[in-house]
Order: structure tokens, then sequence, then C-alpha cells
């Protein structure tokens, strides 16, 4: 039985990851939180490994995803997301494994009127997105097997999110602005996980070193919203407001729409819509609420 390692295993996407764990016993998983595997102390990934030498490769979910908080704390993001990159890169060549990370549409600066293909010329507008980008070309450089899952939006019952950050206030009934100039595709975390983990043992995973990933269906934070409060049935009302309106420390692309062509055609892929994802990803919020 092939056996992987997952890093950050107790972040969002982490979790998600540990969600759909048993649609997949042909896999063994191990989950690693940063106590235990720290990408930025090499040594402690050589410890791990010591004890499980028979792992395959790495899906790394270690990152830090705070954009906001990353304008102001950019060495920390750049730490993360580009040294501890690094170090993994190092160890991994050194052992023989894959990588498979991910990053973000926030590469891009969001002036194109079409959708981002993976070839599309980045221009991130902020750290974060400068961040992953600089992790994205190293990753492309590295000597050890590798692929890079681009997507954008991400949602799940985990960790923070927009979904997760305006339930409360639509299931309260209160007024909500939200903004309705952004235009992309969202990623829902338990599918993301579930397509990589389909996929990993197929070599021909690896002809590409990116895949655009997200959900079909384009939309806004603003229709995103509104779904919400019709499947909530909420009488929550959803005003919609401009970026310059809703001030962020970091600056979001207009159009962070991802082409998937690729990974669709490649990996005979059927995404699903996003609004069937929504619902799914409600339910399980309000089935570990009910625990």
């Amino acid at each position: 039985m092939p056996s992987y390692l997952v890093t950050g295993s107790n972040g969002q996407l982490g979790k998600c990851f540990r969600a759909v764990k048993r649609e997949f016993p042909k896999h063994e998983l191990i989950f690693a939180t940063k106590k235990e595997v720290d990408i930025n102390r090499p040594k402690t990934l050589s410890f791990f490994f010591k004890k499980r030498p028979f792992i395959k490769g790495i899906i790394n979910c270690a990152a830090y995803t705070k954009v906001d908080k990353a304008e102001k704390k950019s060495e920390k993001a750049n730490q993360i997301n580009v040294v501890g990159l690094k170090n993994l890169i190092s160890f991994a060549e050194d052992k023989r494994l894959f990588i498979i990370n991910f990053s973000t549409d926030y590469i891009f600066d969001g002036t194109s009127k079409f959708p981002h293909s993976e070839d599309h010329i980045p221009n991130p507008l902020n750290i974060y997105g400068k961040t992953k980008y600089i992790g994205e070309q190293l990753l492309k450089k590295a000597a050890c097997l590798n692929t890079t899952f681009r997507v954008s939006w991400l949602f799940s019952p985990y960790g923070s999110n927009f979904v997760k950050t305006v339930l409360p206030t639509i299931n309260t009934n209160n007024i909500l602005s939200v903004v309705n100039d952004q235009h992309g595709r969202l990623t829902y975390g338990i599918d993301l996980a579930r397509v990589v983990l389909s996929n990993i043992d197929q070599n021909h995973l690896f002809d590409y070193d990116c895949y655009n990933y997200a959900l079909m269906g384009e939309t806004t934070w603003f229709d995103l919203a509104k779904k919400i409060k019709s499947i909530k049935n909420s009488n929550c009302e959803i005003i919609p407001c401009s970026s310059k309106q809703y001030f962020t420390c970091a600056i979001r692309p207009k159009n962070s729409i991802l082409d998937t062509r690729r990974i669709e055609n490649h990996l005979s892929l059927k995404i699903l819509d996003w609004k069937s994802a929504l619902e799914d990803c409600l339910n399980r919020i309000e089935g570990e609420k009910a625990i």
C-alpha cells in the first residue's frame, strides 16, 4: 500500500484530506501537524522520515494563507511559502520523493477579460500571491517529481474561509454587505482532496507541472452569499458593495477566474458545480455542530 505524507494536516486543506481518507483504502495517508513536521525545521522532516522510510511522496498542505495579514507579516509569509518549500524540495530530492503542492489564483492581477490558463503570465497584486508564485517557480526547477494544483476561492467545513465567516451573520438575520465586483470560481476543499487522491498513483499526473482546479460556474462573493442565504432560508439582507467600499489590506484581483480545461482533458475529469458543492459543505457544517 503506497504511503503519502500530508504536511500541515491541521490546516483547512489538511483537514479536508483527513475527511476523505476512508474513501481511499488503497492509500495510506500519514498526517503530520506542524509540531511533528515543521517545513521550516528540516530536522523534523528527517526525524519523521526515519521512522517511516516507506513514504512515497508528500502532499504539502503547509502554507501561510492569511492574505491580509501577509501584507504586514511578509517575512512570515515568505518563510513558510518560499523558504519552507525550499526545505521540502531539498528533502524530496534527497529521498527521491514526489511533491504535490497548492497555489492560488492570486498570482494574477485580474486585468484579463478571459479565464486564466496555466500559461497566463502572473502578476500578483499582494504579498501572499507573490510568495505563492515564487513557490511555484521553485518547484518547477526542482529535481524531484512534482506538480502544483492552482486553486481559487477555497472553502470547506474547516478552518477560516468565506463560507464559514459569513454563515453566522446570515443565520442571525443581520444586514450583510458583500463585495460584488470580484469574479472567480470556487474550490471545495473536500472535492480537491478527492481529485488529488484519485490520481495520485497515476504517473501521468506529473506530465504537467501545474494544473488549474476550481468548481464549475463563475460567481462573485455577493452571489455566493445570496446562495448561502437561500439554502439556509434566512431573512438576512445581503447588500452589494464595491472593493473600494470594503477596504482590505491586500488588493484582490477583479477577475481571477481559472481555466480548468487542462486538468479536465488530461485526467478525464468531470468537475462538480459550485452550488451542489456548497450544499454539501453546509450540510457537513451542520452535521459537525450536531455532534
